[in-house]
């Protein structure tokens, strides 16, 4: 879209709906269907209540039910930075299904935070922060939350006291954060728990779009172990870098404008050791203008596939728009009466039984809604009776009826619905080097559990029946019919190729049959003497690392495997002869922490220690007399604990030391 376009449209958004730069409600990973939630809408069907006090928004933040709440009045927290002893640092908690919206122009809460533990569905809209101690907004294993239009800051010389701007941690995942100013700060907004942090694992799915950040010297935003997608973020006058990733992050940037910024990308931790270290992260950049930024404008990968989470294509401008849309970031006049659906703009994989509504709009006695296959050619229809059809894309439009926005038409929204097949397989379809065993990311995992196949929901899937064996034409496949979207199958072999189908059984009785994927395992051999664990195949967080610093670990080979703070395994086949072995086990003891190590063949565990000496020395176990035959998977599994990394050097196998007879 062009910017005369652009501006031109956000023109006639701004007349009709009040809100130059919202015309698209939520776009992003806050919409996206998991974890017991179909997407993100706050306190939606909840009562609307105005506040001018304190009191009055802990009271309301800090209620179980559902609420819509303006905060017509600025606030001013306790805290003040020139006493002595400082007083401890003060926040509004929140609570699970709530909708904040700043009213007017904006409220400014003044060295008052806002601080979500444990919660979800939570909506955060048009509010200045300013001087919040330790951060303006923090989220802790919290999920599917929109921030939009907040203008967030400190100041730089305080920055001793302040901590993040909109930090995202422990856990907390389908996080959208669009049309915000960020400025006047150091570390602004970090999406992970630092390093060695396994709540995080598996989480971390995070959007930024058309926000700037100004005068921030880092962490716009920084994301680990997760998906990042930033597109159309304007970033200036970082003095350290623009955005970090680490701890095997994806991150994708699109459009983004960055001007006077020292680095744009920023590998944090892992440079030594390269994109297979731990604490690697990728990035693919495309579509970016760098504007006196040379240092780190390339990307270093392919990325993640959006669009298997979510459409935004039609939210993205081009990056030379960018500058000139910065006015609309930030607080902005009469957001209170935005028209905020569900499902969000951009929404995939909606099912049938899925209700089409709108956030209550203060005032209004109903809603007028129409819907249809195309934007030229939607009908007045009754969200509640409309039937929808698989793998179609809808658009729809409401209109206020009653209250002070009477007559108040939304922009156009869109969502597609899901297949009638099961579809988005993970692994993927011919993946090559799928690991056969995972992180539980639903627990705090102290092993890798058995790999788990999933899809992606049928549209009116009532089970599905899953087949599964090592040729195409499905003959003799092993049959298991689930309630869920996922199945965990066993007996799999590495270094084999598998073919599944999923068959979705839909309500009506009547079967969907799938199409046929496939992956395939790496595999290693063992034999006879010592086996280098860089070579086994390697899963959970188990990277290979070169000596980087020579004296410190001497490992053989110049290399070993290393673990970060949760479990990993490296796994070798036996392709010797049948016999009985005694394995020894090089693993290297660091200074302080402890790790946790277990042997076994295919499952059955055979030895179990603990890495606790705190020498920072190569340490061996020998695991004697154990029994071999050839194809057994010969795993070691480790979990790394109270901030040490499990590295493992070597496995020596030789034939059991026999007893002497007296």
């Amino acid at each position: 879209m062009t910017l005369i376009k652009r501006l031109l449209s956000l023109t006639l958004t701004a007349a009709i709906c009040g809100t130059a730069g919202a015309q698209h409600g939520l776009v992003g990973f806050a919409n996206y269907s998991d974890m017991g939630l179909q997407g993100t809408t706050g306190g939606a069907g909840g009562k609307t209540v105005h506040v001018t006090k304190r009191e009055d928004l802990s009271r309301y933040a800090g209620a179980d039910e559902p609420y819509i709440i303006i905060l017509d009045a600025d606030l001013k927290g306790h805290y003040d930075y020139n006493a002595s002893p400082k007083q401890k640092h003060d926040v509004i908690s929140i609570k699970s299904n709530k909708t904040i919206i700043g009213g007017g122009n904006g409220a400014h809460l003044d060295s008052l935070g806002l601080d979500i533990k444990n919660q979800r569905n939570i909506i955060i809209r048009n509010l200045k922060i300013t001087k919040a101690d330790p951060d303006a907004i923090s989220f802790r294993n919290s999920h599917h939350i929109w921030v939009d239009h907040c203008d967030l800051s400190s100041q730089k010389e305080e920055r001793d006291e302040n901590d993040g701007l909109l930090d995202f941690t422990y856990g907390s995942s389908y996080l959208t954060v669009s049309w915000c100013r960020f400025h006047d700060h150091d570390k602004t907004s970090i999406c992970s728990s630092g390093t060695r942090n396994l709540a995080d694992y598996g989480r971390q799915r995070v959007t930024y779009h058309h926000n700037a950040f100004i005068n921030c010297t880092q962490r716009n935003p920084r994301i680990g172990y997760g998906l990042g997608h930033i597109f159309n973020d304007y970033n200036e006058r970082n003095t350290l870098y623009a955005i970090g990733m680490f701890a095997r992050a994806r991150v994708n940037v699109e459009n983004c404008y960055f001007k006077d910024v020292k680095s744009a990308f920023n590998q944090m931790y892992s440079t030594d050791f390269g994109k297979n270290d731990t604490y690697w992260g990728f990035i693919r950049s495309t579509g970016n203008i760098f504007e006196n930024t040379k240092n780190n404008t390339e990307g270093n990968s392919n990325g993640f596939d959006v669009s298997q989470y979510y459409h935004y294509d039609f939210a993205m401008d081009n990056a030379s728009d960018i500058p000139a849309l910065i006015a609309a970031t930030g607080c902005i006049e009469g957001i209170e009466s935005d028209i905020i659906p569900f499902p969000g703009d951009g929404a995939i994989g909606i099912t049938d039984g899925t209700r089409i509504f709108c956030s209550d709009i203060e005032g209004a006695t109903n809603y007028t809604y129409r819907i249809g296959t195309s934007p030229d050619n939607m009908q007045n229809a009754d969200p509640a009776s409309f039937k929808m059809k698989p793998s179609t894309t809808y658009y729809w439009q409401v209109t206020i009826n009653g209250g002070k926005h009477d007559g108040k038409i939304s922009g156009v929204f869109r969502f597609n619905t899901a297949s009638a097949k099961a579809h988005f397989p993970t692994p993927s379809d011919g993946d090559r080097h799928t690991a056969l065993r995972e992180i539980d990311k639903e627990a705090s995992a102290t092993r890798c559990m058995p790999l788990t196949l999933r899809w992606r929901k049928g549209f009116d899937a009532r089970s599905y029946t899953v087949y599964i064996c090592g040729n195409k034409n499905m003959s003799g496949a092993m049959i298991k019919t689930v309630n869920t979207e996922s199945y965990c199958p066993t007996g799999l072999k590495q270094g084999e190729t598998y073919y599944w189908r999923v068959d979705t059984n839909r309500k009506d009785g009547s079967v969907e049959k799938g199409d046929v994927w496939s992956f395939k395992s790496d595999i290693s051999h063992a034999r006879t003497g010592r086996n280098e664990a860089e070579h086994a195949v390697r899963g959970g967080l188990c990277f290979p690392e070169r000596n980087a610093a020579p004296g410190w670990i001497a490992a053989s080979n110049d290399s070993c495997c290393t673990g970060d703070q949760g479990p990993g395994y490296m796994s070798f086949v036996w392709a010797g002869k049948n016999g009985t072995y005694d394995i020894t086990t090089a693993y290297f003891d660091e200074k302080s922490g402890e790790g946790s190590f277990s042997i076994y063949v295919n499952d059955n565990c055979k030895d179990t220690w603990t890495a606790n000496v705190n020498r920072n020395t190569m340490q061996t176990r020998t695991t004697h007399t154990v029994n071999l035959s050839r194809g057994d998977e010969i795993r070691l599994e480790f979990n790394t604990m109270r901030n040490m990394r499990c590295r493992t050097d070597y496995m020596d196998i030789k034939p059991a030391a026999k007893k002497t007879r007296h």
